[in-house]
């Protein structure tokens, strides 16, 4: 039987065979979902991501003619798509423990074994609507806790993201997914990345002290150098834009410093010493509130009731996807 709450919400599909999609299609109709839009090639399934807003992506992946969880991966850090925070569910047909590590490491919120009933997809979505785990952000990975299930417990604090599917079924309007509410959230994702960076940046440049004091440890050292690099690269790309912006110079030049540092075959220098080491320690310090902020749960339906307790405005949403301008702080 159809649940009528599902009406408000939209489906995007994608499947590659025309036969599963239509059998799909018609599951999903029958659910309750006004609207299923599909897609049969992955071309025109990022398409449709671009083009529109959905309350759910459905799709397949993993197998020989779908190999879908880069683009899941993409819309998770913002690269493609209106809202990094859609609800996903992804089905396979290969359950290798190597798939699906690789398929959760994307930031899908469920798995579904293929072939698949239109029961088991039923209560899949009663389950993902009543029971979405909360998002986190490491320096790799941003999307459902759902890693726990595959390694140790996750550590790091969790984000309640803007959910538009259960914003509908459950006439929740504090979880909808509008432009600002998106904003927001992404302005939390972007902190937690510029915590996560500058501290690894820091605790990399120890690394690369002790290695330069290790004769016969060029090689160990240059490999170092290039990850402290890739996260200060990354750290550079996540302060942009943010309150956090003032701190870019120091990136910049410690990108120049680990450039020579690379071709460096010899012991370091007094001097280069210095630097890798006081360089990261004043990158850090120059974010150090955002420290003692970031272990904080953020909570969109929290953000949203403060406002309407005080009357606030939203700040308007930005033009540029993944812009993060100063906005409200959430304690």
């Amino acid at each position: 039987m159809a649940d009528p709450r599902f009406r408000p919400a939209t489906v995007l599909l994608f499947d590659p065979e025309p036969s599963m999609r239509q059998s799909i299609r018609s599951a999903l109709l029958n659910i309750g979902f006004g609207a299923v839009i599909a897609a049969g090639d992955e071309a025109d399934f990022v398409r449709k991501l671009e083009e529109e807003s959905f309350d759910l992506v459905l799709a397949e992946t993993a197998s020989s003619k779908a190999d879908t969880q880069h683009i899941i991966r993409d819309l998770r850090h913002s690269k493609v798509g209106q809202d990094p925070f859609v609800n996903v569910v992804l089905s396979i047909w290969n359950t290798g423990p190597e798939v699906v590590r690789d398929v959760i490491n994307a930031g899908a919120d469920d798995l579904i074994l293929r072939p698949m009933s239109r029961a088991q997809i039923f209560a899949r979505l009663r389950h993902l609507v009543n029971a979405r785990k909360p998002f986190i952000v490491t320096a790799d990975y941003i999307g459902p806790d759902r890693r726990a299930s595959i390694s140790k417990p996750s550590t790091a604090p969790t984000l309640i993201v803007p959910n538009s599917l259960r914003a509908k079924v459950e006439d929740m309007p504090e979880l909808a997914a509008t432009p600002e509410a998106i904003r927001l959230a992404l302005n939390a994702v972007n902190e937690r990345k510029i915590a996560i960076y500058s501290e690894q940046v820091m605790r990399l440049s120890s690394a690369v002290i002790l290695l330069s004091e290790m004769s016969g440890s060029t090689s160990e050292r240059k490999e170092v150098v290039t990850v402290m690099r890739t996260r200060n690269l990354a750290l550079m790309e996540a302060v942009k834009g943010s309150r956090y912006e003032h701190i870019l110079s120091l990136c910049e030049a410690l990108d120049g410093l680990l450039i020579r540092l690379f071709v460096e075959k010899g012991p370091l220098s007094s001097k280069d010493q210095e630097l890798v080491t006081q360089l990261p320690y004043a990158i850090h310090r120059g974010c150090q509130e955002l420290h003692g902020s970031a272990g904080l749960v953020f909570d969109i339906r929290d953000v949203a009731a403060r406002l309407r307790e005080t009357g606030a405005a939203l700040p308007p949403a930005s033009q540029r996807r993944g812009s993060q301008s100063r906005s409200l702080t959430v304690a």
